[in-house]
């Protein structure tokens, strides 16, 4: 049921940092909030709920206090089709989260002295070379923009395979574009000019460089200095999953709910998006950053590349491997993982210590974790997390034809369009492409646009015709998407 207790910005549990692990924990499981919260419709719901509500078997949460797990707990099934549990030890597929962990390996090679950062990766790759064209003459690929991805490569992600039998593309058949894989080359087509451009082809180029200068496979590389290292014992970059790990797995379920034949996934592109791991684990590799950061004695990197990493780079949101959000007291790591099987974000403050992991089993579960982590958010008092509930304003649909237009994507995301459009008296809009789908747009006193895919807030450009000409996506203080008016619907 719904509980409908106000939003007024305090924590669902009164002097929560003298409370119990248990009294958060449960605080946390009753007080699920919506992604935008809007102020005349203060909501709460509990986990068992929301699983329903979006069609979700289950969900894995790790939260972080202090720079200590304060507890980790499974909610709901492994698989819609059967009853049993999930656990804190219940492994999932983290999708992109990988790439923060494969981040942490490279650097590791840099603190080593065995890689550079600032080297054309070409010098490094022995069975496979970044296509050469004008893009690269003037600015060669190197890790460092690779992890912050700033380099220009294309193909922004992979999936996974579902493991029934079918063929599955190995790393070169997806850095080719060529079947079994169904995505287009990874090569560079965009100039060096300092902004971002999400690329999970990126991090496979990162994978096949560590294979090819170390002479060893990826997973086992990331065993001896990430998962061996931070006792992450219910992890695996191997591919098939390892069968110790499969008597405890979450299934992905796909689009239409249904658990994937096989129940885990394979995947090749293990850089970008290939780790199975716990809430717990990936809380352990969180605070193994964190320790670096804070230059602790026997961190798994020192302190002046945890510090690189932990810097944006260029003009986007980007450190190296991980997304930065905030400054100071507000500093949090971030990242998020997504494929048609299963959806994942974490949140880590560097001052604090205090953030959370959220897996689930399920594309729907894209909207979850966001309902998860605000709950956890309020109880915990993050800072700067949550945008402050939002006072409606209701466009007439004369007003809404200034934002009707499609628009082109020039930072953030490899997809072309942004369109927005009017029906009914309502705004919408779609990135087609892109997992959220259509959006009922909603317009705040401020003028500011937002939906319910997440804390994003999307700001206007006005043409001397009247019309919208450009619209600027915020996560936070960071840009994560620009586009400018080329037409009207």
């Amino acid at each position: 049921m719904c509980n409908t207790s106000p939003i007024d910005g305090e924590g669902a549990v009164t002097g929560s940092r003298d409370a119990s692990s248990q009294e958060r924990r449960d605080a946390v499981a009753n007080g699920l909030l919506p992604i935008m919260r809007i102020a005349d419709q203060p909501l709460r719901w509990n986990v068992d709920e929301r699983l329903t509500h979006h069609g979700c078997p289950a969900v894995s949460i790790a939260v972080m206090r202090g720079g200590e797990i304060d507890w980790a707990e499974g909610f709901g099934r492994r698989s819609a089709d059967a009853d049993r549990q999930v656990g804190a030890d219940t492994v999932f597929m983290v999708a992109s989260c990988s790439k923060p962990v494969t981040a942490m390996m490279v650097l590791q090679q840099v603190d080593r002295g065995v890689l550079d950062l600032d080297v054309d990766v070409n010098t490094y790759l022995r069975r496979w070379q970044v296509p050469a064209n004008e893009f690269t003459q003037r600015s060669p690929v190197t890790l460092r923009r690779i992890l912050s991805h700033t380099a220009g490569l294309t193909v922004n992600g992979f999936g996974a395979t579902v493991n029934d039998g079918r063929p599955v593309a190995d790393v070169f058949d997806l850095l080719a574009g060529r079947p079994p894989a169904t995505n287009a080359p990874v090569v560079v087509d965009k100039a060096d000019d300092g902004t971002d451009r999400y690329s999970g082809g990126g991090y496979v180029i990162a994978q096949v460089v560590m294979e090819d200068v170390l002479g060893r496979p990826f997973d086992e590389i990331a065993d001896e200095f990430v998962l061996g290292p931070l006792g992450m014992t219910r992890s695996s970059f191997h591919h098939p999953l390892l069968p110790r790990l499969r008597d405890d797995v979450a299934a992905g379920h796909g689009d239409d709910g249904r658990p994937h034949p096989g129940a885990w996934m394979i995947s090749s592109e293990m850089a970008a998006g290939g780790l199975f791991s716990t809430a717990a684990d990936y809380a352990r590799f969180l605070l193994g950053c964190r320790d670096a950061w804070l230059g602790r004695p026997g961190a798994i990197l020192g302190q002046a590349l945890a510090h690189q990493m932990t810097t944006r780079h260029g003009q986007g949101g980007f450190g190296l491997g991980l997304k930065l959000m905030g400054d100071g007291p507000t500093a949090r790591i971030n990242h998020g993982g997504s494929n048609d099987g299963y959806q994942s974000e974490t949140n880590l403050y560097l001052e604090s210590g205090d953030g959370a992991v959220v897996l689930t089993n399920a594309t729907s579960g894209i909207y979850l974790f966001r309902e998860v982590l605000n709950g956890i958010a309020d109880v915990y008092d993050w800072p700067a997390y949550m945008p402050a509930p939002k006072r409606l304003r209701t466009l007439s649909v004369d007003e809404q034809q200034a934002y009707v237009g499609e628009y082109r994507i020039e930072l953030g995301i490899e997809l072309p369009l942004l369109k927005v459009w009017s029906e009914g008296g309502k705004l919408y809009n779609e990135i087609p492409g892109l997992r959220f789908g259509v959006q009922e747009v909603f317009c705040d006193t401020e003028g500011i646009l937002f939906n319910q895919t997440g804390p994003f807030e999307t700001r206007v450009a006005l043409g001397d015709d009247g019309l919208v000409s450009a619209l600027h996506v915020f996560e936070g203080d960071v840009e994560i998407i620009r586009a400018s008016r080329v037409s009207r619907l």
